[in-house]
């Protein structure tokens, strides 16, 4: 009973899940069929991950005041052995980002609107408010521009930011984690010879980047 089992495990340990590029297989109705782990292998992709992140040490403390949240903290580069100063104000409100610049509070808030049945098209409106401290004085802008929304190209990559807590949910520690994901593109290629004719599948490799991985502290 164990020496079956054994085999078994032996055999799946070694099996190969995805299809690379290059061993593309002709598909023909003259073929005998195919075991259902060859058409898994030619199926699936091959995923092919690198990783060579950056890394950092982000600490943060968080104050909660007058409707706004600031952000104050620093980034240590691993690589570099550099501190770099951060920090952030965001106005909880309507969610906009608060800026000092010299005596002058600046507040910036941008939405982006669909125009009509277009789904490519939208229109970005930009929202500048300020308070010089020095006399008082405010200040008001208004922007508006339009501009075309492109498709996401998949096969170039997408980049993906995830935070994973380290001491649970409600924690200080967080692993973030900075990736760029490149999706596979399909081959297909029909060869005829006569009366004869092949289709040969091909299924490029799923490419994962790790680009960052940095120890965030928040207080």
């Amino acid at each position: 009973m164990l020496r079956p089992l054994l085999l078994l495990c032996t055999a799946c340990a070694h099996a190969k899940i995805g299809a690379s590029p290059s061993k593309v297989r002709p598909l023909s109705t003259d073929e005998p069929k195919q075991s259902w782990r060859q058409q898994l292998n030619d199926a699936l992709p091959h995923v092919q991950v690198r990783i060579a992140p950056l890394t950092h040490l982000k600490v943060r403390k968080n104050v909660e005041w007058l409707r706004t949240r600031l952000s104050i903290g620093a980034d240590y580069s691993t690589q570099r052995g550099l501190w770099k100063l951060q920090y952030a104000w965001e106005d909880t409100f309507i969610g906009g980002r608060m800026v000092l610049k010299g005596t002058e509070l600046q507040l910036h808030k941008a939405w982006v609107l669909t125009l009509g049945t277009a789904a490519n098209l939208a229109a970005t409106l930009r929202l500048r408010a300020a308070l010089d401290l020095r006399n008082m004085r405010t200040s008001c802008r208004f922007g508006f521009r339009t501009e075309s929304q492109g498709a996401i190209n998949i096969v170039d990559g997408v980049d993906l930011v995830k935070r994973l807590p380290l001491d649970g949910q409600d924690g200080h520690a967080k692993l973030e984690v900075k990736l760029r994901v490149a999706f596979p593109q399909p081959d297909l290629n029909v060869e005829n010879f006569g009366d004869e004719g092949n289709v040969y599948v091909g299924m490029g490799e799923l490419e994962i980047d790790v680009d960052e991985m940095n120890l965030c502290l928040d207080w």
